[in-house]
């Protein structure tokens, strides 16, 4: 599984793409300052170097750490004056991976045509996966950035624990998709998408209120019009609502699943802690226990679209005051619990002589020739499924697409600029660089907070 250059074996026929046109967004935020995110970020780095592809850095901290008690908060990876970085301020701990990466698309020039936004613990085999992405894109709205995942143990790369499909990868070969990832379901939502920019605007952004994570499962499964089955019936009201509009909107731009695809390309997913830590189904009950609704708990910062806790700058009632002070601390009592630091593995290698590969007995990993083949299976699908189904895009009801607010949440009532950033605007000018790659022309600001 070494990485290889461009241009060779089966993917000679893909034409050559403008990288410039071509966005990659990574996001680092660390309340808990776990030392492997930076040492696994500084890695990514390096390989979307390789990759020739610029890369969009947003790292985030958080200013309310003293009374949380948390690590001292300090930016680590990114430079206050890289126009490839972005540093931000929240003032509450919460899952902001969507609502940052939704940020950082409005901050990439106009001539950006495509966006990817990666996790930034993952390394594709190839190294031209980017131009892999662009060719898939000229006929999908949407792909997944791979079609099998290899979870590594804190062994490396000869330490195999687990083997994923890639969840589109799954969803075109008629695997079973349940959205609590059962056993018998071994696929992932996420790691990595792309999308043509101009569908991912349409759609609004990412859905960014899931403040406990579940993000890459409300997409992909949005993406199949089938949000519903990753909503716990426990939840608000107000969630399940918000998180129907937003998924039928990303249904009827991407045509049900018609237009999603993947690339069939492995990738390597690196050690940070045990996975039975992330708390999966058991984060859930805290937004059930805390009755957490996006509409009376959220609001954004007018300038930078960022999304905290309303009790921060509104009043409220004692009652919901001390509700969200207790459902802050569950958060990063969570993000405590993730403890992506340790070295201790709970199940054993697959690549262990005495260990069966999880995928062994189920699908057999893709063999794709070509990617222009891989095109024409997912065309022939698609035809043959449209035909068995009679399936059209489902057309939302009272809750029109084109009825859908904007914005979900309380605007702040402080319509001032935020006191902590430096430097509003874009470089003006455009930096064309000798790999041919988008540099500057990115928003470059020291800091910004609320």
């Amino acid at each position: 599984m070494g990485s290889h250059s461009s241009k060779k074996g089966p993917f000679s026929r893909i034409p050559e793409y403008n990288l410039d046109h071509f966005g990659v967004i990574t996001i680092l935020f660390n309340p808990m300052k776990y030392r492997s995110r930076y040492e696994w970020y500084h890695r990514f780095d390096e390989h979307m170097s390789r990759s020739n592809v610029t890369l969009l850095t947003v790292e985030c901290i958080f200013d309310c750490a003293d009374g949380l008690d948390l690590p001292q908060q300090k930016f680590e990876i990114t430079r206050p004056n890289d126009s490839r970085h972005l540093q931000i301020r929240a003032p509450s701990v919460l899952w902001l991976k969507e609502n940052l990466i939704n940020i950082a698309v409005k901050r990439l020039p106009a001539f950006v045509e495509y966006v990817a936004w990666i996790d930034c613990d993952i390394e594709f085999e190839r190294l031209d996966w980017a131009q892999i992405t662009i060719h898939q894109l000229q006929q999908y709205s949407v792909v997944q950035l791979f079609d099998i995942a290899y979870f590594l143990g804190p062994g490396g790369k000869n330490d195999v624990l687990r083997e994923d499909y890639s969840f589109v990868y799954a969803y075109r070969h008629d695997q079973p998709l349940d959205a609590r990832r059962s056993s018998t379901c071994l696929f992932h939502p996420g790691y990595g998408w792309a999308m043509r920019r101009s569908v991912f605007e349409n759609m609004g952004g990412l859905l960014e209120f899931a403040v406990l994570g579940s993000g890459d499962l409300h997409f992909a499964y949005a993406l199949i019009n089938r949000i519903d089955e990753t909503i716990p019936y426990s939840v608000h009201d107000d969630y399940r609502s918000l998180a129907r509009i937003w998924g039928q909107r990303v249904a009827q731009l991407v045509g049900n699943g018609s237009s999603v695809g993947y690339l069939p390309i492995h990738i390597r997913h690196y050690w940070h802690g045990s996975r039975e830590n992330r708390g999966y189904f058991e984060r859930w009950s805290i937004l059930e226990e805390h009755q957490y609704s996006p509409l009376r708990d959220l609001e954004k910062n007018d300038y930078l679209a960022l999304i905290r806790l309303n009790a921060h700058l509104r009043k409220v009632s004692a009652d919901d005051a001390k509700r969200l002070s207790s459902f802050e601390k569950a958060i990063v009592a969570y993000f405590r619990s993730r403890d992506e630091d340790s070295l201790e593995k709970t199940i054993p290698s697959v690549n262990n002589p005495n260990t069966k590969s999880s995928l062994s007995n189920t699908l057999p990993p893709p063999r794709i020739k070509d990617v222009d083949q891989a095109s024409d299976e997912y065309h022939e699908y698609t035809l043959l499924e449209n035909m068995r189904s009679g399936h059209v895009v489902n057309q939302p009801n009272a809750t029109s697409v084109s009825n859908t607010p904007q914005f979900y949440y309380r605007q702040s009532l402080n319509t001032d600029h935020p006191s902590g950033y430096h430097n509003h605007g874009f470089h003006s000018d455009y930096t064309h660089s000798a790999r041919q790659n988008l540099v500057s022309e990115l928003a470059s600001m020291t800091e910004v907070s609320f």
